[in-house]
Formats: structure tokens, C-alpha cells, sequence
């Protein structure tokens, strides 16, 4: 069930310049799904040459909103670094199969990594309270 929500996270990063942007496409989705599907981003964008700085900063900015979304629901976020990182191979595995059904497009894929490591914690929360 990942699997099509990390493409789905990566084919919004590329058409409407944000991972979050089609929130309809993730009703139920787990925090630890969400958590997977950053690093599927930041995976994708490592491959796509961002850089160190930026794929850090992503990274941060995730565990931030993510962290205190959970706080704010009474959850908690135990495991953020390993679901990360498995989303971080996944991501880069599914821009490096570019199988006909997922070809990202390098540049909007990038602006929209660059938009997400710096999204507003009130725009990513209208789509992780959906």
C-alpha cells in the first residue's frame, strides 16, 4: 500500500510543486507512512543532485512537522530515522527504475523537494489531518 503512495507523493512533487499537494490521494494514511513517504522525496531529490544541505534541511523539516503533529494528536513518533531512511532507498529505487509508469520530471521534482524542506507546519497539516 506504500508503494503507490510514495509514486503518488513524487508524481505531485513533479506536477503541483509539493509532495502534499494532492491531499485527496492520502486519506489514511499512518504517520509512519507519511514519515516513509518524506524520505521517498528526499531519496528521489538525492539522486536528482540536490544537495547535502538540502536533503538535510528536508529531512529536518520533516521530522519537525511530523513530530509535533504526532505530539499534537496524542501519538508518538518512535521510529523517524529507520522509516526514513527506507523511504530514502525506495524513492531513489523507483526514480532509478523510471518504469512507464513513474518517469518524474528532474526539474519540477527538484522545485518541489525545494518547497517542501521549507512548507509551513499549517500547510502540511491540512493534509495530514485529512
Amino acid at each position: 500500500m506504500i508503494l503507490p503512495r510514495m509514486t503518488a507523493a513524487l508524481l505531485s512533487m513533479s506536477f503541483f510543486g509539493s509532495a502534499y499537494a494532492n491531499a485527496e490521494l492520502y486519506a489514511g494514511t499512518s504517520l509512519d507512512q507519511w514519515v516513509v513517504i518524506c524520505g521517498a522525496a528526499n531519496g528521489a531529490a538525492g539522486l536528482y543532485q540536490a544537495s547535502e544541505h538540502d536533503l538535510n534541511q528536508h529531512q529536518l523539516t520533516a521530522r519537525a512537522h511530523l513530530t509535533r503533529f504526532a505530539a499534537e494528536n496524542g501519538r508518538l513518533l518512535l521510529e523517524f530515522q529507520p522509516l526514513f531512511t527506507r523511504g530514502q532507498a525506495e524513492g531513489k529505487r523507483l526514480v532509478e527504475a523510471q518504469d512507464k509508469l513513474f518517469t518524474p520530471h528532474k526539474q519540477a521534482l527538484l522545485e518541489g523537494f525545494h518547497n517542501d524542506k521549507q512548507i509551513q507546519y499549517q500547510d502540511m497539516k491540512r493534509v495530514l489531518g485529512t
